[in-house]
């Protein structure tokens, strides 16, 4: 098995394509990524107030629909500076 793992290993460094695009691979052999995700980590969204959240969005897109008008008539008058 550990003739397969290094043979792995080596394809893993010729495959230029993904070393380019995504980086250098890390090191299977030392497990340290397991060690990580184990410890405990906080919440990514802690006490975060949907409902007030949508509230604010549904502003927003209030607000742009009310200003569009305006957006338009800005963007005509920049056209005609522009000629």
């Amino acid at each position: 098995m550990a003739n397969g793992e290094a043979q792995e290993q080596h394809r893993e460094r010729q495959d230029h394509f993904s070393r380019l695009m995504f980086g250098s691979f890390p090191s299977r052999a030392t497990g340290e990524r397991e060690d990580q995700g184990s410890g405990a980590e906080p919440p990514l969204l802690p006490n975060i107030d949907f409902m007030k959240l949508f509230e604010n969005v549904n502003t927003l897109a209030d607000s742009w629909q009310q200003l569009k008008p305006l957006v338009k008539k800005i963007t005509s008058l920049v056209d005609l500076l522009k000629k």
